[in-house]
């Protein structure tokens, strides 16, 4: 295959209909949806394995088909040293009108040992809050040590979230969940979260909601207990630090790092690495994305993705920009000039 063949790929949005939904990401994504019955849309899902391609050569193939084709050139060497040819990261937008459950996620070895079945690895997270309304907030971890009897019975009687932080958030704040972290969303916030590829998802508490057909819906305070951190403390929101070229690291982790820029007319420059794909999406704005074999226009809350061995690109366009990437088991490659992506950061 030659090397023109690799370019960016722009992919269609999944919806997905939650109860706790606000139903405004199909106008925000300019992407309509059927509006007939069901739950509001709470979460558009920008970059996940089954999006559909819409550009190029791969046009109607799956992410993880291309994936499949071209292995470590689209997902890199640090992706499949971890994940084989598995798309490593998904991106989406959530728009809460309503609280989200009280829920935990499983770190890898777990999943892996007791969720085998279901082909999923743990699912650490990170949150950019771009919209809050009214007093929102977040849970976040234990305000102190807590017991499993503790938490069973404030599950039973409704005081869980008073056992949790309680963290305020506003347009800009980045919140980092490692696998473990009991956590829920508040309502009336609307953010970007970037995950490892995994909808592992325990329930420990949900303000006795019903589902559409009147039932409950499902708990599994069980499986949350043997993986949820029971340790006091709160340490939820993470501090930017800068990176060079315009280029702002958000989070770093273990799993991912999320970067952002800010786009003001000034060309600002990157390029990929052949440890990671990169999954760019604009939080506001739109620019033109180019590289050597063209260029492809992304549009607010749309997001591309950048193979491995795509090499130097360019963004002109006015508004921000966000970009993940996998992180090395060693910590990730450092860039010399440009704009690295895996050089440590706020994690």
């Amino acid at each position: 295959m030659s090397n023109g063949e690799i370019y960016p790929l722009r992919l269609d949005i999944r919806y997905s209909r939650r109860i706790w939904g606000g139903g405004r990401l199909p106008d925000v994504l300019g992407v309509p949806v059927s509006v007939a019955g069901g739950d509001p849309v709470g979460e558009g899902w920008l970059v996940y394995a089954d999006n559909v391609v819409l550009n190029g050569r791969f046009a109607g193939r799956s992410l993880q088909g291309v994936a499949d084709d071209l292995g470590v050139r689209l997902v890199g060497s640090a992706s499949a040293a971890r994940y084989g040819d598995k798309v490593p990261l998904l991106a989406k937008l959530i728009d809460a009108r309503e609280r989200l459950s009280v829920q935990v996620h499983p770190d890898d070895a777990y999943a892996l040992t007791h969720e085998a079945g279901s082909g999923h690895l743990g699912k650490s997270e990170a949150w950019y809050v771009l919209e809050a309304q009214g007093d929102a907030h977040v849970l976040w971890g234990f305000r102190r040590d807590v017991e499993r009897d503790e938490v069973r019975s404030a599950v039973a009687d409704g005081s869980l979230p008073a056992l949790m932080n309680r963290v305020s958030v506003a347009p800009g704040d980045v919140i980092y969940n490692p696998a473990g972290t009991v956590h829920a969303i508040g309502a009336g916030v609307m953010l970007f979260e970037i995950q490892q590829t995994s909808d592992l998802t325990y329930r420990l508490y949900d303000y006795q909601r019903r589902d559409a057909s009147g039932r409950p819906r499902e708990l599994h305070l069980e499986r949350a207990l043997e993986v949820a951190c029971l340790a006091g403390g709160e340490h939820a929101k993470q501090s930017p630090a800068a990176l060079g070229g315009g280029w702002r690291r958000l989070v770093g982790c273990p799993h991912f790092v999320m970067d952002a820029v800010e786009l003001d007319g000034t060309s600002r420059q990157g390029r990929s690495d052949p440890s990671s794909l990169q999954l760019l999406a604009m939080t506001r704005g739109s620019a033109t994305l180019t590289w050597s074999g063209g260029e492809e226009r992304v549009d607010p809350g749309a997001a591309v993705v950048l193979p491995a061995s795509l090499g130097r690109y360019r963004l002109d366009g006015s508004g921000e920009a966000l970009r993940c990437a996998v992180v090395a088991p060693d910590g990730g490659p450092r860039h010399r000039g440009g704009a690295p992506y895996g050089s440590g950061g706020a994690g």
